[in-house]
């Protein structure tokens, strides 16, 4: 049927970045399990911006409810929800794995179209906020109440890629898996669970990772220099995800810090609930 494998460096995309010219991927989509051909499979370059990258209400990203010296548990944050975990840098984030849905959204009222939520699987950005390793998707809502998905990955500071070819609608079974090769090497994998097909990224030389930080989130993202408005969404769950690290220990949401979204007047818009280890839902308010 389809083969495909594509090779592109960010120097023969855009001349003038001077970001990490070196910074390259090779990507193959496979159905079923098999390589196949996509002829309209394509990456659609966007800027990096600082969007998708977790702004914070302080230094560490988090507003802390309980001690200091008590592990976080519930936190608060400009523009995730969901949840995040943390290990040593002795010992750091060597795979993480999400299965969850593409978010379904709704209007929310008083606030003008379009509105927009983005749902990913992640590694750093948060205690080492200097670069994000992240793939997912974006659903966007119109003021018609018409919905369109896309999925993209991005080694932040970075450029962005969506791609253009691997099909996503809201409410389809999504998984997203992450492991690194080194500090700056990875592969992605992302996966429609309900058509079959992935997509599998090989990325070198990106910006070094501290492999500290594990995220499963809703994000509330920048674009253009400014925050999206943050559409309703039905609950969303994160299935049979966790993360492991390079000495080989398994990660789940046991005493992970459960992030809510505050808007600037201090309401909670969505955030992150625990049920057990591997799964937990974000509620929408």
């Amino acid at each position: 049927m389809w083969s495909f494998v594509r090779s592109v460096s960010l120097a023969s995309l855009i001349a003038s970045s001077v970001v990490s010219a070196q910074l390259s991927f090779v990507a193959s989509i496979q159905q079923a399990g098999k390589d196949v051909e996509v002829p309209n499979l394509d990456f659609i370059r966007k800027p990096a911006q600082g969007h998708r990258r977790h702004a914070s209400r302080n230094h560490h990203g988090y507003h802390q409810d309980n001690k200091a010296e008590e592990r976080d548990v519930t936190s608060y944050s400009s523009n995730w929800c969901g949840a995040s975990q943390h290990t040593t840098p002795s010992d750091g984030i060597s795979n993480i794995i999400g299965y969850f849905t593409v978010p379904d959204l709704k209007l929310r009222p008083g606030i003008p179209a379009p509105q927009f939520a983005a749902a990913w699987v992640g590694i750093d950005g948060a205690e080492c906020n200097s670069t994000l390793l992240q793939a997912g998707v974006t659903t966007i809502v119109n003021s018609d109440g018409g919905q369109s998905a896309s999925a993209w990955w991005e080694w932040y500071p970075e450029a962005s890629f969506t791609i253009d070819g691997l099909k996503v609608k809201p409410g389809d079974w999504m998984a997203v898996n992450i492991t690194t090769k080194s500090t700056t090497a990875a592969t992605i994998v992302i996966t429609n669970s309900q058509l079959g097909t992935s997509v599998t990224i090989q990325v070198n030389n990106g910006p070094k990772l501290c492999r500290q930080d594990a995220e499963w989130l809703v994000e509330e993202f920048y674009d253009s220099g400014k925050q999206v408005a943050l559409a309703q969404f039905a609950d969303l769950w994160f299935v049979d995800s966790e993360a492991t690290t390079v000495g080989g220990k398994t990660i789940g949401f046991d005493s992970a810090t459960m992030v809510a979204l505050q808007d600037d007047d201090g309401k909670v818009l969505c955030q992150g609930e625990p049920y057990d280890n591997t799964n937990f839902v974000i509620v929408s308010k």
